[in-house]
């Protein structure tokens, strides 16, 4: 009962601390979300009106036609035509495009003769990710069009039979994503990464000020054991950033709609259990340095070097080298990563990540321990 009484004065105390510096409270609450919405909409995959330059040579039907696939399909914005292929050079180098086609005379005669015709298709590799997504959307337009001649060749040669011409047909299905929309995999994924830095910041934050102050002798000379204070530490500062977990999960369902198709109890219960155990991190990290300073270079440096770089939100772990998923084991940021996208997705719920949500338990049982350990107390 005493035990109790202790941990409920050190939670008042925070409280207090908390409502006085409307910092905390805005660090906790807004600024995650705030990291969501410009992170949100500042990042994005999804390639629409790529700056698109051609030098058609060939002046044909055919290389309209294919020209077309082009500026019809969405993603790419013809901005220029050249004469010459020297004047499509000095526009990538300018950066004023970042695709140019290159369509060589005598295109649309191979074709008629039924042999393969040759364009150049020149790609601004300065941004690695988009040129390789902008090369897959080329591929697909090449085939798309490969696909019309092919039919158009054996309409005519089956005496305008279509039917009896020969033709292997793929059908695709997307699993989970079918719009293939990036914000629906970097929103939830944004979703663990905001709940990764401020959670830990700010409990980190609260105790190396009460080491600058002094405040921290009251409590190392009271009658108040290393788990009470660590207790009282943590619950009021996991609960207000927990109240800003409800923020993060409304701007991904209303401002960027990816809605939640599984349980909605299990994504609430893992995010519990995972801002517990950053917090427990947050205090962890507290007790080893002694400034404001050194907590918050100590987190961001532990937090996103290990936390971000190897939480799958842009990689899946399974990629990495043994290595690099030896380091994303550190955090329990790549387990919650998966239960939050599996929710969102895929629509699962408890039967799919039961073993998660005790491996992110054991993660906040193991911080919170280390963080008792580390806690010393003085001699009177």
């Amino acid at each position: 009962m005493q035990s109790l009484r202790r941990i409920l004065a050190v939670i008042r105390k925070e409280l207090r601390v908390l409502l006085r510096d409307r910092l905390y409270l805005f660090m906790a609450i807004v600024l995650p979300a705030l990291t969501m919405v410009t992170m949100g909409y500042g990042i994005a995959y999804d390639i629409k009106n790529l700056p698109l330059g051609v030098a058609d040579l060939d002046r044909s039907t055919h290389s309209r036609q294919f020209i077309d696939r082009f500026t019809t399909s969405g993603y790419f914005r013809l901005v220029m035509v050249a004469d010459q292929t020297a004047a499509l050079d000095r526009a990538l180098d300018a950066g004023r495009i970042r695709v140019a086609v290159v369509i060589p005379p005598g295109f649309a005669r191979t074709l008629y003769r039924g042999q393969p015709a040759a364009v150049q298709i020149l790609m601004d590799g300065s941004l690695t990710t988009r040129a390789e997504i902008a090369t897959g959307y080329v591929k697909a337009i090449v085939a798309r069009f490969n696909d019309e001649r092919l039919r158009a060749i054996g309409h005519r040669g089956n005496g305008g039979d279509e039917g009896t011409f020969p033709r292997l047909e793929v059908l695709n299905r997307i699993w989970f994503n079918p719009t293939l929309e990036s914000k629906n995999f970097l929103v939830p994924g944004l979703l663990v990464i905001s709940l990764l830095f401020w959670t830990p910041v700010i409990v980190s934050l609260s105790v190396t000020r009460e080491k600058e102050t002094g405040a921290i002798l009251n409590i190392q000379t009271a009658p108040i054991t290393p788990w009470e204070y660590v207790a009282g530490k943590l619950l009021p500062y996991a609960a207000v950033s927990f109240i800003g977990y409800w923020l993060l999960l409304l701007a991904s369902v209303v401002l960027f709609r990816v809605p939640v198709k599984g349980s909605a109890a299990v994504l609430t219960a893992g995010a519990f259990i995972y801002i517990v155990g950053m917090t427990g991190l947050g205090l962890l990290i507290s007790m080893l340095v002694r400034t404001q300073v050194a907590a918050l270079l100590a987190t961001a440096v532990i937090v996103m070097a290990v936390g971000l770089f190897y939480s799958g939100w842009t990689e899946p772990v399974a990629t990495l080298d043994a290595s690099g998923q030896a380091l994303s084991r550190l955090l329990p940021t790549a387990g919650f990563m998966t239960l939050t996208r599996g929710v969102f997705l895929k629509g699962l719920g408890f039967a799919a990540y039961r073993g998660t949500l005790v491996t992110l338990g054991l993660y906040a049982a193991v911080y919170t321990l280390l963080a008792v350990l580390a806690f010393r107390k003085r001699r009177r």
